[in-house]
């Protein structure tokens, strides 16, 4: 085994090393088999790009010895190469063909880390973000007993992907129930802003959310009310956009968010239900605004309290 390629052999091993990679850390996964002669011919490929992009992590699976994970990620032909980053998938290459893996690899690698500014986390290196910007996920301000979805199915409920207990990628995933509907609510611990979500559903693309509308503030929402009430944005999502990329939106209308409400209208191929794998909210918390005490005013009239201003002035 090349020396910058990890042969795994378990599941716990391989989700160790998924959380233990950067968010912005390119993991490339090389699902293999013994008997497989185009795994074979590519191996050396592999081997000399994984000395050639040594910021990238590299492991090979074998499809027979864990076949577990052959599952989680729906492998049907060998060879076949997931790409991942902070744990979502974000791109696939079946067959042996060293060309189209050099380019994949090339195009989703980024570039090597300095060693005088290493990525510390996925809001520190947003290059987009502003001086002093604070964008973060969400999901640690949410009130996780507030958490609901209309819909869903027992089997695989939002908290199996949002909330203090979420299960492993792969094996867990929301899904709706009767029809492709859904209809999520999430409530926060304090007022929020919201610049960006992020809906993963790779691992069966056919199902993965199309139209969407987002509505905020509106506890004990149904989909009755969704037909009347006026969404603070309408998204019609891409194939691209469902790998777990961040979607951009109108910041200026989510500015003051108490509750986010994601209404799934339809998936990507009408299939009778809707999958999600993850979900993510990136924005500030907080009322920065809110917190700054008024400025006192000379001589200490704005000072005191509201009985110690009149008492003042009845004097």
């Amino acid at each position: 085994m090349a020396p910058n390629i990890t042969e795994i052999s378990s599941t716990a091993e391989f989700d160790n090393i998924v959380r233990s990679l950067q968010p912005a850390q390119l993991l490339v996964i090389d699902f293999h088999a013994v008997w497989c002669g185009p795994c074979h011919a590519i191996a050396p490929v592999l081997e000399q790009l994984s000395n050639s992009y040594k910021h990238v992590k590299f492991v090979k699976i074998d499809v027979d010895k864990q076949q577990q994970l052959a599952q989680r990620f729906r492998i049907s032909a060998m060879p076949t190469f997931k790409f991942l980053k902070g744990g979502r998938e974000i791109d696939e290459l079946k067959g042996a063909s060293p060309p189209q893996l050099n380019q994949l690899i090339s195009r989703h690698a980024g570039p090597v880390p300095s060693a005088s500014a290493p990525v510390t986390s996925s809001s520190s290196s947003n290059t987009k973000s502003a001086p002093g910007d604070t964008t973060e996920s969400l999901l640690k301000h949410i009130i996780s007993n507030g958490l609901n979805c209309l819909n869903e199915s027992s089997s695989h409920p939002l908290s199996s992907i949002v909330g203090p207990s979420p299960g492993p990628r792969g094996t867990s995933y929301l899904e709706s129930d009767v029809d492709a509907e859904l209809l999520i609510s999430i409530p926060f611990q304090e007022t929020v802003k919201i610049r960006s979500i992020s809906i993963f559903s790779a691992i069966s693309p056919s199902q993965a959310p199309k139209e969407i509308k987002l509505f905020i503030n509106t506890p004990n929402i149904d989909f009755a009310d969704t037909e009347n009430l006026t969404p603070a944005q309408e998204l019609d999502l891409t194939e691209s956009q469902v790998k777990g990329d961040k979607i951009e939106l109108r910041f200026v209308r989510f500015q003051s968010v108490r509750s986010l409400h994601i209404l799934v209208k339809s998936n990507q191929e009408d299939e009778e239900t809707t999958r999600i794998d993850s979900i993510d909210i990136f924005g500030t918390s907080g009322d920065k605004t809110a917190e700054k005490p008024a400025a006192p005013q000379e001589g200490g009239g704005g000072g005191g309290s509201m009985l110690e201003k009149l008492m003042a002035s009845r004097k």
